[in-house]
């Protein structure tokens, strides 16, 4: 079971060395679970999940929309809303280690 566990982390890691912390993968998962779902996230919709305090939450989504991730899509009707967006290839990335975590 840890050995399988230790080719998880190795496997996260190779895939995914700029995410410093597990909020940062939740809150990819949530926002690219939300648009498949075609109910994009906005950034309230993100902090009523609580997935986190407020703040941290704010502070990380910022570091992945710095990063590229992560984008912000202005809602055509008003654009004081923002829809979340997982960067395409992040999505690719992610279907990949998707892949790999099957095979374990």
């Amino acid at each position: 079971m840890f050995q399988q566990l230790r080719r998880l982390q190795a496997l996260t890691q190779k895939y995914f060395p700029c995410l410093q912390s597990h909020v940062d993968s939740v809150l990819i998962v949530e926002i690219g679970y939300h648009e498949e779902q075609g109910r994009p996230l906005t950034i309230k919709g993100l902090l009523l999940l609580e997935l986190g305090a407020p703040a941290t939450v704010r502070r990380r989504l910022q570091r992945l929309v710095d990063m590229g991730l992560v984008h912000k899509r202005p809602v055509s009707h008003d654009r004081r809303i923002c829809h979340l967006e997982v960067d395409p290839a992040t999505r690719v990335r992610f279907a990949k280690y998707l892949k790999l975590i099957l095979r374990l």
